[in-house]
């Protein structure tokens, strides 16, 4: 379920339960207002907005959420949606003997792994020589799986490359430095292995969104995990962070702490805008013209620092009518703009495209 949708059905919490109807107020919902006092503690929210959200939320800090702190967090919500539907208009998609799916492949050995988050799916294109994402998906860090990018992976095995949609260990089990490094792992494993799935291995790109964003800049940008993995920067061809964080430090004090720890140094290692070099390889910045202005800012940052250290290979752009939700599941849609920037950039940079038969489309 969304934040805003949440939200909204929060609301109806907070008020009394005499005023709505039972068909109004899903009974999951209901039960979370525990003690029926028309307000929620930190004990009642769901636990993802309890662990990020809460203190947030509670302005008046008395431990516990009102009827104004939450319509304020629904209109702050809202205001960010957008018309524009989260499912692809007209999905490009293959035809079904022109695409491989490989799912639940292990890159990393964990025999204590019961859910999943040492493995990666693959989408490919029944040609050889063809080029590779590696796709890092999104969730805060503490949410989210690689299936989420079924449909956009599907769209770019249309086009001609192959995608590695991949799993990553998450919070609370996890904290720094470990999604950083699975994902450094996922990508030594797809530089290794590729090339027997018909791929070639110098021609891998890494991609994606929100969190997924922020380790895909990570990772191109702090060359030490890929090099604890034998891997050299230069085999990433080019990076593509779609509204990712750029520095830790400014993430709200729960999460910060929870994730990251206490420590600044810390920060500035796990943060992509301290690591901004000529050395990184090619960069395709983007985010959402509804993103936080924070979201935006930081993006606009890390360009600017690029640019500052003499590196000639990044862009930036703001998805007009965009969120920061749908983007990526737009990226499926045919003549999607952010989905036209990619192949552009991957153009740009040597990817190769597999010579699918015409009209996939």
């Amino acid at each position: 379920m969304s934040a805003v949708k949440w939200i909204a059905r929060t609301i109806l919490l907070a008020l009394p339960l005499s005023a709505l109807s039972a068909d109004s107020l899903p009974a999951k919902f209901a039960k979370r207002d525990r003690n029926k006092d028309g307000k929620l503690s930190r004990e009642e929210v769901p636990a993802s907005f309890a662990k990020f959200k809460f203190a947030q939320a509670d302005r008046n800090k008395d431990g516990f959420l009102d009827q104004s702190e939450i319509e304020r967090v629904a209109k702050k919500l809202s205001a960010k949606e957008n018309p524009n539907p989260s499912n692809p208009i007209n999905p490009i998609a293959p035809k079904a003997n022109n695409i491989r799916i490989f799912n639940d492949i292990v890159y990393r050995k964990d025999p204590k792994d019961t859910e999943g988050w040492n493995q990666l799916d693959l989408y490919l294109p029944k040609i050889k020589g063809f080029s590779t994402l590696l796709w890092i998906h999104g969730g805060g860090l503490h949410s989210g799986d690689k299936s989420k990018i079924t449909e956009v992976a599907k769209r770019f095995v249309a086009e001609g490359y192959g995608v590695a949609s991949v799993n990553y260990r998450l919070y609370p089990d996890a904290k720094y430095p470990t999604q950083i490094q699975d994902v450094a792992r996922a990508f030594a494993w797809v530089h290794k292995n590729i090339a027997s799935k018909g791929g070639d291995p110098n021609l891998l790109f890494v991609a994606g969104g929100s969190a997924g964003g922020h380790l895909t800049a990570l990772l191109a940008s702090n060359h030490s995990f890929l090099r604890e993995q034998g891997i050299e920067p230069t085999d990433i061809r080019g990076a593509i962070a779609i509204s990712g964080l750029m520095d830790v430090s400014q993430v709200g004090a729960e999460r910060r702490k929870g994730i990251w720890g206490e420590d600044p140094k810390i920060y500035r290692k796990a943060s992509p805008l301290h690591h901004a070099s000529r050395s990184a390889p090619p960069l395709l910045l983007m985010h959402a013209e509804h993103d936080t202005s924070e979201r935006k800012n930081q993006n606009q940052k890390m360009y600017e620092s690029l640019i500052k250290a003499k590196h000639k290979r990044v862009e930036i752009h703001e998805l007009k009518n965009r969120t920061h939700n749908n983007i990526r599941p737009n990226l499926a849609s045919h003549n999607d703009p952010g989905a036209n920037l990619i192949i552009a950039f991957l153009e740009k940079h040597g990817a190769h495209k597999a010579s699918l038969p015409k009209k996939q489309k």
